[in-house]
């Protein structure tokens, strides 16, 4: 399973944008499927392409979707 990660775009340029993960790291990444991408959109990032432009509210509702996700991970671990 593939799951995307969750970025904000801090700039972009002939191609290549600049993307701030939710860690803080930033990575470059391509805009070929997204050229249309604008600083500060919410984006979604699948090795290493924009696959997805979302808005704040859905940006937002998957990174806590993530975080309860990787919480029942945690917990089935615990149990094993």
């Amino acid at each position: 399973m593939c799951i995307p990660l969750v970025a904000r775009v801090r700039s972009v340029s002939d191609g290549v944008a600049e993307v701030e993960l939710i860690e803080g790291e930033v990575v470059q990444v391509s805009t070929a499927l997204f050229p249309d991408v604008a600083v500060d959109e919410h984006v979604l990032l699948d090795r290493g392409l924009i696959i997805e432009v979302v808005t704040p509210e859905e940006a937002e509702r998957l990174l806590s979707f993530f975080a309860d996700l990787a919480s029942l991970w945690e917990e089935e671990d615990a149990r094993a």
